[in-house]
């Protein structure tokens, strides 16, 4: 048995060279082979692990079945019909077009983003059937947000997406400004349902800040410099 007198790491009789390193084996003691042995397979098979992932995400859709059932049964054994247990049915398909569904099967982002503010839709509007309310918490509060907080998340993935070429400190600058207008526009949208709509006072809070920073991203991605050291302490 010899050792690599680069790395140090433990080769085989038939090794012409160190497997980690690559440096070439050169023993005196030990006669070099014709036709040498591999001691490990010439190619290292590797899982697929979107197939593991759609089976575990396939694997967790039936679990949710388990309660949904439960509660369901519960419902009609204690009052005679399906009513609070809508609400469990909406919330797993929220769970299940946001989580498991990009696990299971590719689609553009913008397919997920659209099925994902349609789940959050239906289970909104079971909230208003079963809490028997007036429509305009629903159109004047409850669907816009939802509408541009996916917007937002639809952002928020093209941005982060490895094909993305924008420089990474701009991308969080613009994140940064989008979840500052996102505040402002909640703020609107509820003095729109309380019949008070004025000047943005709360939300001017948060959007400060925000900006100072995206800013400030904004004259960090300008300094060579400055941005080469953040991207080597983390690994951009």
């Amino acid at each position: 048995m010899s050792y690599c007198v680069n790395c140090g790491v433990e080769l085989q009789k038939s090794e012409p060279r160190c497997p980690l390193c690559g440096t070439d084996v050169l023993n005196p003691n030990e006669m070099p082979e014709e036709k040498p042995i591999r001691p490990y397979p010439a190619h290292v098979e590797h899982l697929d692990k979107k197939v593991d992932q759609r089976y575990i995400a396939s694997f967790i859709s039936l679990l949710l079945l388990i309660p949904l059932f439960t509660t369901m049964l519960a419902n009609i054994f204690v009052s005679k019909q399906l009513t609070w247990s809508y609400l469990v049915l909406g919330g797993e398909l929220v769970a299940f077009t946001v989580f498991l569904l990009p696990m299971i099967t590719r689609m553009p982002r913008v397919l997920y983003a659209a099925i994902d503010a349609v789940a959050i839709g239906v289970l909104l509007l079971l909230i208003r059937i079963l809490t028997q309310s007036n429509w305009n918490w629903l159109l004047l509060l409850g669907l816009p947000i939802t509408a541009l907080s996916v917007l937002m998340c639809w952002f928020f993935s093209t941005m982060s997406s490895p094909k993305c070429r924008i420089p990474v400190l701009i991308r969080f600058s613009f994140a940064l400004a989008c979840v500052g207008l996102l505040v402002v526009a909640i703020e609107f949208l509820i003095g729109l349902y309380l019949n008070a709509i004025a000047w943005p006072t709360w939300s001017l809070y948060v959007l400060f800040p925000c900006l100072v920073l995206a800013s400030s991203l904004l004259l960090l991605n300008r300094r060579a410099r400055v941005k080469e050291e953040i991207r080597k302490r983390f690994y951009f």
